[in-house]
C-alpha cells in the first residue's frame, strides 16, 4: 500500500508536469484522458486496499475476494489499459510533432544552407531523433506490457520525465504480475482450502454415523471430570442435560469410583478399565464397564479422557446366578460324594461279611459233601452185584447232587471274589 502511494503520486506529478509540454489541443485533451483514467486507477485501487486494511482486523477472516472487490480489480486492470493506450496515442501525436519537426528542419536547411543555421538544424534533427526514438520505445514496451507480458522490462535511458514514466511503468507491471499472480496462488489456496473443507465434512458425517452404529456409550471428560461431549446412546442413557455436568453425579454405591481413572490424568497410564454402578435417567441403577482412555493435545498435553462403556447388569446377573448354580451343583456333589463313601464303606463291609460267610460255609458244607460222594462211591463199588438197578440209580443220583451243590460252593467263592474288585 506504501508502495503504491509512492508510485502514485510520482506518476501523478509526471502527468501534472507533462501539460506544459504538449500544447496543442488534441494532445492535451488526450492528456485530460490519461489523467481521468489515472485518477480512477487510483481510486479504484485504493478502494480495494482500504477494504482490506479494515477487514484484515477481523478474527478467523477467510482469505477471498468477494465480488465487489473482483469488480473494483477488474475495473483496475481496465483502467490501466485505458491509461497506457492514452500514452500510446500521445506517442502518435509526438511522433506526428516530430514529422513536422523534421519537415521544418528541411526547411531551414534550405534557408540556413549557407551560415551557422546549419549547425542548429542538425542538432534540432539529432535531438528530435533521440527524443522520438525514446518515445517510440516506451509507448512500445507499454504495447508489450498492456497486451499481457508483465515480465516484459522497458529500457530505461536518461534522468528525465521519460525515463521516470519508463521506470513508473515497469514496477507498475511488476506490481500488476505480482497481483496477478497473488490472485491465482489465492484462489488456488481457496480451491485447496475447499476441499480439504469438503473433505473434513465427509469424514465427520462418517464419523457421525460410526458413533451412531457402535452400539456402546462413548463419553468425554475434561481435567475437572465435566462431561464434554456424548454420542447419541450417551445422551439416551444418562439424559440430554449429561453435558456439563461432574462424572461424579452419575455413580452410585461406591464412593469416589472416579478416582480410579485418576492415573490418566496424571499421565501415568493410557487406558483403564472399571466397573461401577450408575444412575439412568429414569433413576434405574445400571452396572456399566468403562474403558477410559487419555486425550492429549498437539503438545502432548493431557487435555482429558474418551470413555466407553456397556451395560452389563444382565450379564452380571446371570453370572452371579450362574455361580450361585454352580456352589450349589458343587454342594450337592460334595454331599453325594460322602453319601457314596459312606455307602461303599458299608457295602466294603458286607462284602467282606459275605465273604468271610461265604468262606465258612464252604468250608463247612465241603467235609458232609465229600462223605457223602464218598460212601456213595464205595456203596457203588463193594456192593454193585448185590443193588439192584433201582438203588444203583438212587446213589447215582446222590452223587450228582453232591457235585452240583460242590459246584454251587464254588461258584459262591468266586462272587465272593468279585466284590473284592474296583467298584464301577
Amino acid at each position: 500500500s506504501i508502495q503504491w502511494q509512492a508510485k502514485s503520486e510520482t506518476l501523478r506529478g509526471l502527468l501534472e508536469t507533462a501539460a506544459d509540454r504538449f500544447t496543442t489541443a488534441e494532445d492535451k485533451t488526450l492528456l485530460q484522458e490519461a489523467r481521468k483514467d489515472f485518477d480512477m486507477t487510483f481510486s479504484a485501487f485504493s478502494a480495494v486496499l482500504e477494504k482490506n486494511k479494515r477487514e484484515e482486523r477481523r478474527a478467523n477472516r477467510k482469505l477471498a475476494f468477494d465480488e465487489a472487490e473482483s469488480r473494483l480489480i477488474g475495473q483496475v486492470f481496465l483502467k490501466a489499459y485505458a491509461l497506457m493506450d492514452s500514452i500510446e496515442r500521445l506517442y502518435e501525436s509526438t511522433e506526428r510533432a516530430g514529422t513536422r519537426a523534421r519537415n521544418i528542419s528541411v526547411f531551414l536547411i534550405i534557408f540556413f544552407f549557407a551560415g551557422g543555421g546549419v549547425a542548429i538544424v542538425v542538432n534540432s534533427i539529432l535531438l528530435n531523433r533521440t527524443l522520438a526514438k525514446r518515445v517510440i520505445m516506451l509507448a512500445n514496451g507499454i504495447k508489450v506490457i498492456g497486451d499481457g507480458n508483465l515480465d516484459y522490462q522497458i529500457a530505461v535511458a536518461g534522468n528525465d520525465e521519460l525515463a521516470d514514466l519508463a521506470k513508473v511503468s515497469n514496477e507498475m507491471a511488476a506490481r500488476l504480475k505480482q497481483s496477478h499472480t497473488s490472485l491465482e496462488n489465492l484462489q488456488k489456496e481457496i480451491s485447496k482450502r475447499k476441499k480439504v473443507e469438503e473433505n473434513i465434512k465427509k469424514l465427520s458425517l462418517h464419523q457421525q454415523a460410526l458413533l451412531a452404529a457402535i452400539p456402546d456409550i462413548i463419553m468425554e471428560v475434561d481435567m475437572n471430570k465435566i462431561y464434554t461431549w456424548a454420542n447419541e446412546r450417551g445422551i439416551n442413557f444418562f439424559g440430554k442435560d449429561v453435558i456439563g455436568k461432574e462424572a461424579d453425579f452419575y455413580f452410585v454405591r461406591e464412593q469416589n469410583t472416579y478416582d480410579a481413572v485418576q492415573p490418566i490424568f496424571n499421565g501415568n497410564e493410557n487406558v483403564i478399565y472399571l466397573e461401577s454402578w450408575q444412575k439412568r435417567k429414569d433413576g434405574q441403577e445400571r452396572l456399566l464397564a468403562w474403558w477410559c482412555r487419555v486425550l492429549k493435545d498437539a503438545q502432548g498435553n493431557v487435555t482429558g479422557a474418551l470413555s466407553s462403556a456397556r451395560d452389563v447388569t444382565e450379564r452380571k446377573l446371570a453370572e452371579s446366578q450362574r455361580e450361585a448354580l454352580l456352589e450349589e451343583i458343587r454342594k450337592l456333589n460334595e454331599e453325594l460324594e460322602r453319601r457314596v463313601i459312606k455307602r461303599t464303606t458299608q457295602l466294603e463291609a458286607v462284602n467282606k461279611e459275605l465273604e468271610t460267610f461265604s468262606y465258612s460255609v464252604s468250608h463247612d458244607l465241603r467235609a458232609p459233601l465229600r462223605s457223602i460222594d464218598g460212601f456213595s462211591h464205595a456203596l457203588l463199588e463193594d456192593y454193585h452185584a448185590k443193588l439192584g438197578e433201582e438203588g444203583k440209580n438212587y446213589l447215582e443220583r446222590i452223587r450228582k447232587a453232591t457235585q452240583h451243590m460242590g459246584n454251587l460252593i464254588d461258584d459262591m467263592l468266586k462272587l465272593s471274589r468279585v466284590t473284592q474288585s474296583e467298584f464301577n
